[in-house]
């Protein structure tokens, strides 16, 4: 249940996660997004309501979500990195190899290995741009 009184943008955030916890989605974009209209560059509630979307794969409207953190954060390599993805199972290659290009920018460390596993690549996996990027 939903409390209405909540003021504190944090409070819905945390509430958004609770309800992402339960599997309780649409109660989790509800919650961030109330969070979102009550501090408009909170980019951690733009980023979890955008993978709640990624999740049920409302792609675009996830990417822009995604969008809206890396404006207020431009070095959010997760946010960049949900981007490739939800551009990848789109089938927007040369968006996913730029975004993915972004995040392994900012944290090779965390994506390199993770893009060479994940699926949504996988039409990825033979473009000499991709392969460049994860032999780095």
């Amino acid at each position: 249940m939903m409390n209405k009184q909540l003021q504190d943008p944090a409070e819905w955030y945390q509430q958004g996660i609770a309800f992402d916890q339960q599997g309780q989605s649409q109660n989790a974009i509800a919650c961030y997004s109330k969070a979102i209209e009550l501090r408009a560059d909170y980019y951690e509630a733009w980023v979890r309501r955008g993978l709640v979307l990624m999740l049920l794969e409302d792609f675009q409207p996830a990417i822009a979500n995604f969008n809206q953190a890396v404006a207020f954060k431009m070095d959010l390599d997760l946010a960049w990195y949900l981007k490739a993805y939800c551009h990848a199972k789109m089938q927007a290659d040369d968006f996913a190899l730029l975004a993915l290009q972004k995040a392994i920018a900012l944290n090779p460390e965390q994506w390199i290995e993770m893009a060479g596993k994940e699926s949504a690549f996988n039409q990825l996996k033979g473009d000499p741009r991709f392969q460049e990027l994860v032999a780095e």
